[in-house]
């Protein structure tokens, strides 16, 4: 009887820069990883009969699709999934920062605080009440509609806020070009007992989060397509691939 090759994957993903020779790291949690080749039809009609046909036909492969979708979002899945730049900030404390408050509204400060240390005017001369003339929401400022705060005038700064915030992990998206990474998967076959596998793809494009998720029902994940290339330095020989292999576990 043939041996059963059923297959149920999980695992998990590296990935470092395309010849860069840094350590791989670990993608995350991802809930899919596919391989997706493409390819286009060139057929012959079968011109000698009425009824008509196809006489030949060949199927050419026109690239390899991989697309997968993470559900860890930290700085760099987002950076480079958004050809962005990551970046640590660590945790510090902020002097003096201006702010515009007007009544009713919130105040975004440049770094997403942890508490409030104090609120006074532009000059310094006068402190604000928390509680009363502002309070500490979502990392921010929020200004009560009868908070003693004088309303902003031509939109420049009326007060000035220190506050505290822990360290931030912090993507600035859009400043990089498109970057080619080195991507592994190494899985588990739970149909066959969990014996391993491992698929090597030697030089994957870096695609575009298609979209992020930050409100829903479910939880969140970014879907980023991308597509295998062709590395000529790892075609050693006739039988090596240019693109990516595969092994299993016997």
């Amino acid at each position: 009887m043939a041996e059963d090759h059923s297959y149920l994957g999980s695992g998990i993903i590296l990935i470092r820069e395309w010849n860069s020779g840094e350590p791989f790291l670990e993608i995350g949690n991802v809930s899919a990883y596919t391989l997706a080749p493409q390819t286009t039809t060139i057929e012959l009609a079968d011109y000698r009969n009425q009824g008509g046909g196809t006489a030949n036909r060949v199927d050419r492969v026109t690239g390899y699709n991989l697309n997968y979708t993470f559900h860890d979002f930290k700085s760099a899945n987002f950076a480079r999934a958004t050809r962005g730049k990551a970046s640590n900030i660590a945790a510090a404390s902020v002097d003096d920062e201006p702010a515009v408050a007007a009544k009713g509204s919130f105040v975004p400060l440049k770094k997403l605080a942890s508490s409030i240390t104090m609120v006074e005017d532009s000059t310094g001369t006068t402190e604000y009440e928390e509680g009363r003339d502002y309070r500490f929401e979502r990392g921010m400022l929020f200004i009560p509609a009868d908070s003693t705060i004088p309303a902003p005038v031509a939109d420049e700064p009326n007060v000035r806020v220190r506050y505290k915030h822990g360290e931030l992990g912090h993507v600035e998206a859009g400043v990089t070009s498109q970057k080619f990474y080195e991507m592994q998967f190494y899985g588990a076959n739970e149909a066959r007992g969990g014996k391993l596998v491992r698929m090597v793809a030697h030089k994957v494009s870096g695609g575009l989060i298609e979209s992020m998720g930050l409100i829903g029902n479910e939880f969140g994940g970014g879907s980023v397509p991308g597509a295998v290339l062709k590395d000529s330095a790892k075609a050693t020989g006739p039988d090596t691939s240019a693109y990516f292999y595969w092994q299993e576990e016997k």
